[in-house]
């Protein structure tokens, strides 16, 4: 009674243009602005509305604070005023405003002098308790034609799974932008605070124009909103997140932070002097002769002085260097050499012919066991033959040798290259071994030098005929060559000599025609790089396409039928795996794909107790009803992009060391989920250079171009069947997580190699049927007991580290970024 008298006379007030509604704090945050009020009715339940100066209506949340009547009003932070009405019972009881310029002097002189208020406000919305929507702005990426991606994370007090998901985005000033949005992850979980209660959590992508960069989204999960969330952006915040993502994105090779890394890195005076008394220690029968050869066509001066002294400096001294001066009358090189009186340095004056050719004679004078290549403008770090005879002294049947190296220019050192492991599928992309190359005298007794018309490409024509025969090649994970940029160099641009270009190809060509490879060259999308393109005349086997599923119809539709509806490859045969639907329309949708088309059968796999999930069983069961010589395992989540993926993948087994082909795989934003998986040092299985744009080179090229990787994802597989036969086909013990990367790594230890093929492009909506490990706490337990299988099972693979990833990058990073 008193309550309701209360009541009526606060209304009253209220109803007399009295506010009953008091304004305490004021601050600005990441994209919202809050407003700290206190209110005459402290036990009262409040709503408000929030509208823009001039415009509509914005979304507002308010947030119970410190204490009965204590409220936070959360608005995005818009370039004009905004208007706060607070009502109770429907009735407006008082009205705050959030000014946009004076909003900004009064934050700061609340950062100022209330400090522990102004950071209770700032991010308090991310901080409410269970029962409110939260909505997150988490990432941004840059995109094609001047867009960014901006990932959405919303989580809903729900366990609804059937709610439409919208999402919708609005600009400064209030007024709705056409975004282009996509749901790539959809599932209720436990809530993370009380498993008791379940929430809906939904992942989106929001493409929008680069230009805008203050913004913010409503995400929601019915039509009229009520059940709505907001996050807000500002143009500090966005540009500091795309200038985050751009860097991480370039990798080592852009890191502005390599010169002080480098320096950190680079052996001590205090080291070489140790390695300059072991290498004297060491037995004569025990210390290979090295001879460096350096071709020298008048360069300047400076450089070829510094070049030598860079091999006189060696800690290990038992070296030859040849130096073939083909430079004529040229009084500067003459003065240089004239000043060498090391006896180890032996000068043959050659008539300069082309740089093939004198290398060439370098190589028929070269006395070594071994034999390195230096460029006459190039610098060796004085630690570098050293650790290459380390290299040898733990296999004596090392026969390639190559390391690490940056760029020299005015400015020191930049641009390194960490490489990765040896392996033919970057090869055939690019020299990417380079410098500094080292070859046994094995590979020189077993292989012919390079004609003529390889010249500017023999390096590269060297380093594939040592790859055919050598016993071994070494990666010596070191900064040990500094390749010269300036004028005149292929270090300093693709245009400096576009015959080496030509010559290159040529010597892949060659190349393949020795491996009895059915193939020819084109060019890549870089000067220097190159494409692979194998025939496949003669080549026309059956493959098998096994897709384990169950329920989510309309993901199998839009799976199977871009199968049929786009791919250009015509002889396969595609086995549906049935696994425990219930959804009517599942099996109304198997009957439509069946009559469809014969090239499709259903197969139902029983489980061995009912509900269970064992997707390496449901695997193999399917793998059991193919027929083809070939099989590719693929997810229901996934759909064609590039109509020739087929053929892509099996092209790539024209390599006769390959036993598994993955694809590249995008998420609907046109972003990267898969280009090839690697083991982090905890022992998980990461996709490098994903949410990398589809079309962009990527870092090491690795978006672009294929490669060689220990893994690849099982979303998009392609196997022999022989070699799937082999391996006794998936690990049912691993019934759900890193069964993909235990085949590959099974087949790895057999001898044979995964490989990505670049130009298979499809989409693959991860994690759309079924739901991540790290936001279900039911999943947690399953993935971390499969883990701990994989680690034992492989071991040595696990402790050595993966060699796709050189040790001088960041082991948990994907875009192969600096490490320490």
């Amino acid at each position: 009674m008193a309550r309701d008298s209360y009541a009526q006379k606060t209304q009253q007030r209220s109803s007399r243009g009295k506010s009953l509604v008091r304004a305490t704090a004021m601050c600005r945050g990441e994209g919202v602005g809050y407003v700290a009020f206190e209110t005459l009715v402290p036990s009262a339940e409040l709503a408000a509305i929030a509208r823009v100066k001039g415009g509509g209506q914005v979304p507002c949340d308010l947030i119970p604070h410190d204490g009965p009547g204590s409220w936070v009003a959360v608005v995005p932070l818009l370039a004009k005023e905004i208007t706060i009405d607070v009502l109770m019972e429907g009735q407006v009881i008082g009205r705050l405003e959030f000014p946009a310029l004076r909003s900004k002097v009064r934050s700061r002189l609340l950062t100022a002098t209330k400090p522990q208020i102004a950071q209770a406000l700032r991010g308090m919305e991310q901080r409410v308790r269970w029962g409110w929507p939260l909505v997150q702005i988490t990432e941004a990426f840059p995109s094609t034609e001047g867009n960014v991606v901006w990932r959405v994370r919303a989580s809903f007090p729900t366990d609804d799974a059937t709610l439409p998901v919208g999402l919708e985005a609005f600009d400064d000033r209030g007024v709705r932008l056409s975004a282009t949005v996509f749901v790539l992850e959809d599932h209720v979980v436990p809530n993370v605070r009380d498993a008791s209660q379940e929430e809906r959590l939904v992942t989106c992508s929001c493409v929008l124009p680069e230009s805008v960069q203050s913004f913010y989204v409503i995400a929601s999960l019915t039509d009229d909103q009520t059940l709505a969330g907001f996050a807000g952006m500002n143009a500090p915040r966005a540009q500091g997140m795309l200038a985050d993502a751009r860097l991480r994105i370039a990798g080592a090779a852009a890191d502005s932070e390599y010169g002080l890394w480098f320096q950190t890195h680079r052996v001590t005076k205090a080291e070489l002097e140790r390695q300059r008394r072991m290498a004297a220690e060491l037995d004569a029968a025990k210390a290979p002769l090295i001879s460096v050869v350096m071709p020298v066509f008048r360069p300047d001066a400076a450089f070829v002085r510094e070049a030598i002294e860079s091999v006189l400096r060696q800690s290990y001294g038992q070296w030859e260097l040849v130096v073939v001066n083909a430079s004529g009358a040229c009084e500067p090189v003459d003065a240089v050499l004239r000043g060498v009186s090391d006896t180890r340095v032996r000068v043959l004056e050659v008539e300069n012919r082309s740089i093939a050719e004198n290398t060439n004679a370098g190589i028929a004078a070269a006395q070594g066991d071994y034999v390195a290549f230096l460029d006459h403008d190039d610098v060796l770090e004085p630690d570098a033959l050293w650790h290459y005879v380390q290299a040898i002294g733990q296999n004596s049947q090392v026969d390639l040798l190559y390391c690490d190296e940056d760029r020299l220019g005015e400015g020191g050192v930049r641009t390194p290259a960490f490489k990765t492991f040896p392996n033919y599928g970057k090869l055939y992309t690019h020299n990417y071994i380079t410098h500094l190359l080292m070859v046994s005298r094995f590979v020189l007794d077993h292989t012919e030098r390079t004609d003529v018309a390889l010249s500017g490409a023999q390096d590269y024509d060297l380093t594939l005929k040592a790859f055919e025969v050598a016993r071994n090649v070494v990666h010596v994970p070191r900064v040990l060559y500094h390749w010269r940029d300036h004028e005149g160099s292929t270090a300093g641009g693709g245009d400096q000599k576009p015959y080496a270009h030509e010559a290159g190809r040529n010597a892949l060509e060659a190349h393949l025609a020795r491996r009895g490879i059915a193939a020819y060259v084109v060019d890549g999308p870089l000067p220097y790089t190159y494409d692979v393109r194998y025939e496949l005349t003669d080549f026309l086997p059956k493959v098998s396409i096994v897709i384990p599923t169950r329920d989510h119809p309309d993901l199998l539709s839009a799976c199977v039928c871009s199968i049929l509806e786009r791919s250009t490859y015509a002889r396969f045969q595609i086995v549906l795996v049935e696994n425990g639907s219930q959804d009517e329309r599942t099996f109304a949708l198997y009957d439509q794909l069946c009559a469809r088309d014969d090239r499709v059968r259903v197969v139902t796999w029983e489980p061995p107790e009912p509900g269970a999930f064992n997707y390496s069983a449901l695997v193999n069961y399917g793998v059991e009803h193919t027929s083809g010589e070939y099989v590719v395992l693929l997810n229901n989540d996934t759909e064609v992009i590039e109509p020739e993926w087929i053929e892509e993948l099996l092209r790539c087994f024209a390599r006769p060391e390959v036993g598994v082909v993955g694809a590249k795989l995008l998420y609907a934003d046109g972003l990267v989920q898969h280009v090839g998986l690697v083991a982090n040092p905890n022992g998980d299985f990461c996709h490098v250079c994903q949410n990398v744009e589809g079309g962009a080179l990527g870092p090491a090229y690795a978006v672009a171009m294929p490669g060689d990787y220990s893994m690849v994802t099982g979303a998009c597989q392609m196997v022999r069947r022989s070699v799937f036969d082999e391996l006794g086909g998936y690990s049912e013990r691993l019934a759900v997580g890193f069964n993909d990367g235990d085949f590959c790594l099974r087949a790895r230890e057999r001898g044979y190699v995964s490989t990505v093929a670049a130009h298979a492009v499809l989409y693959h909506r991860e994690f759309a049927s079924r739901g991540r490990e790290r936001t279900d706490a039911r999943l947690r337990e399953r993935y971390l007991s499969e883990k701990g299988r994989m680690l034992v099972r492989h071991a040595e693979f696990f402790s050595a580290g993966d060699a796709v990833l050189n040790p001088n990058l960041d082991g948990f990073g994907t875009y192969f970024e600096l490490g320490e």
